[in-house]
């Protein structure tokens, strides 16, 4: 079943809500789909396709978020692996993606285009969004340099390391309403100073396993993992 995120109390869709449910979708008369807002999704049934009449038919009562704040910190990789990572850690759960500067990032954003980039990727997340049917989007709304990742500080924190030998996800406990963190790396990953920053900075260094994983395959294994392991609390 389709559905939309709307900012407003009357559940009016945009003009490109409209185009996409009647004219990409090609919705029917007697079809149902669902509008979000503030949390809650509302399912409706279409009246009228010329113009759009649709009425509110009954609340849903599945919830699909995480019991957890679930954030990923991304260091920026190069090519289209960040919008893959945006649509993949949305249909997993996250709550919010920054977007991190490291010093082996080989991506680089020029700060006049970034209000027009982190629109498309808000855009992107939204999609995702719908698609999984999740009650919120992630929100992605800023870059931040390295050191700025001590201003977020969460009740587990970590940063996933290919030189961890010993600590990994399964060794921690966690709680319905924590606030999780994961810091991943560019193509590179991290400098040693970059990983000490981090833990004295209360993220602490974590293994993905015994193979090398690229950039975007790390990030959609530590949050896969980090899902399966919170889900049921």
């Amino acid at each position: 079943m389709q559905r939309y995120f709307v900012d407003n109390d009357k559940f009016s869709l945009s003009d490109e809500q409209i185009h996409h449910l009647t004219k990409v979708v090609r919705s029917h008369i007697g079809e149902e789909f669902e509008i979000v807002y503030a949390g809650t999704a509302t399912r409706f049934l279409i009246t009228s396709l010329s113009p759009l009449k649709y009425e509110a038919i009954s609340k849903s009562l599945n919830d699909s978020e995480l019991p957890v704040n679930l954030t990923l910190l991304y260091c920026l990789p190069k090519g289209e692996k960040l919008e893959l990572v945006i649509q993949k850690a949305t249909e997993i759960g996250v709550s919010e993606i920054i977007l991190v500067r490291s010093s082996r990032c080989i991506m680089k954003i020029k700060k006049e285009d970034e209000s027009k980039k982190l629109m498309r990727y808000q855009k992107i997340a939204l999609e995702a969004s719908e698609q999984s049917h999740r009650l919120k989007v992630p929100v992605i709304n800023k870059i931040i340099d390295f050191n700025d990742i001590s201003k977020y500080q969460f009740s587990k924190g970590y940063i996933a390391y290919e030189n961890e030998d010993n600590f990994s996800f399964h060794k921690e406990v966690f709680r319905r309403g924590d606030s999780i963190g994961i810091i991943v790396g560019p193509e590179g990953g991290f400098s040693r100073d970059e990983v000490e920053f981090a833990e004295k900075n209360n993220y602490r260094s974590v293994t993905l396993g015994k193979r090398i994983l690229r950039s975007e395959t790390a990030c959609i294994y530590a949050l896969s993992v980090l899902s399966y392991l919170v889900e049921d609390l």
